[in-house]
């Protein structure tokens, strides 16, 4: 992708977002939910923003960081006012991203902390990490594991370090694909322990429901437009990481199997948002590997986030709301700093293309 057209498009397009980011900065630090800044550490320290970047991390240390070592809105309460459903199914996935981002910025005494209480979900089992958390006893629940959870752990077990752990959540997935029942059809995204992939996630169709099939399954029968695509991508994002550092090809393979069910949904799954995580893993397949027909889907996506983006630079997420004013200003700072971020990774990996 060396079009110098292209290039600057997608440029255009992260410092759009970054100009609607600063231009709602006083409003944005205000929100009283970790829902609308765990992003925003790991998009500064990509970007090169140091005072934004430094600004964060004081936010996210006085105000989040509990003395458990977990990130979350208060002592009681994990966040996600607007959409709840996201912690009580994969509670861990957040501090991923925050321990990832202070390791970036060499803010090692924060992503210890952090990375402590991460380890404490991985099964001893399984290597796999549990989704679960009861907030009000302080206990584990460990009888559900997720691919999203392990994945947010495991790159940032990963990105500090701890290689042994890493590559113990790393198996898991593998098992976990390995595992599934039909990945021509299904991708589940949730295992039960004692009893392997949770497949009793059918009826109920609403996207925000805790318990609804759009939490725990992607369907290559279902209109892709509507699907949360992004359970598929994670994965895919750390077991590409993962064949980076070992040139395993079992962790090629594997990643390779998560595009291959991306490819087979139907046609409108490149115009949802939800893809992102597909970008961000496939961009970084696609450096690892060279297959083009990885690298055109990237940019198709990447090109799609291009267009997509409002002219004042945020994103409406179509798969959950409807309209800019129905979408909660929490959900569009999130939005703008998953995008960004994940743009700015994908251009890295396709730029020397």
């Amino acid at each position: 992708m060396k079009k110098a057209s292209d290039i600057e498009k997608y440029q255009l397009t992260i410092s759009r977002a970054l100009g609607w980011l600063k231009e709602h900065h006083e409003e944005a630090i205000k929100v009283d939910d970790l829902s609308a800044h765990y992003k925003a550490p790991f998009l500064y320290a990509v970007l090169g923003e140091p005072v934004l970047a430094r600004e964060y991390l004081e936010l996210i240390e006085h105000k989040y960081l509990q003395q458990d070592g977990d990130f979350r809105t208060s002592s009681s309460e994990k966040g996600w006012a607007h959409l709840p459903c996201s912690p009580a199914n994969r509670y861990l996935y957040p501090n991923g991203w925050l321990v990832l981002a202070f390791q970036k910025m060499g803010a090692y005494g924060i992503a210890k902390k952090g990375l402590d209480f991460i380890r404490k979900f991985q099964s001893p089992q399984l290597g796999g990490f549990y989704s679960r958390y009861e907030l009000e006893t302080d206990v584990i629940n460990e009888n559900y594991l997720d691919s999203s959870s392990t994945s947010s752990a495991g790159l940032a077990l990963l990105a500090c370090g701890h290689i042994k752990e890493a590559l113990r959540a790393g198996e898991f997935m593998l098992k976990f694909i390995e595992a599934q029942p039909d990945l021509n059809k299904y991708y589940f995204s949730t295992w039960q322990a004692g009893k392997g992939i949770m497949t009793d996630v059918f009826g109920n169709e609403d996207p925000i429901a805790a318990d609804g099939r759009k939490q725990f399954c992607v369907s290559v029968e279902m209109n892709p437009k509507n699907e949360l695509i992004w359970l598929a991508g994670m994965p895919l994002t750390f077991l590409s990481k993962l064949y980076d550092y070992t040139q395993d090809k079992r962790f090629l393979s594997g990643a390779e199997q998560l595009f291959d069910f991306f490819d087979r949904l139907g046609e409108e799954k490149w115009v949802n948002p939800t893809s992102c995580k597909i970008m961000w893993g496939g961009a970084e397949l696609y450096r690892l590997t060279g297959n083009e027909k990885v690298g055109q889907a990237v940019k198709k996506l990447m090109d799609f986030f291009s267009e997509a983006q409002h002219e004042t630079g945020f994103w409406l997420n179509s798969t959950l709301y409807k309209t800019p004013e129905e979408q909660p200003f929490a959900s569009k700072l999130d939005g703008v700093q998953e995008f960004a971020s994940e743009i700015s990774d994908s251009l890295f990996n396709l730029a020397g293309s």
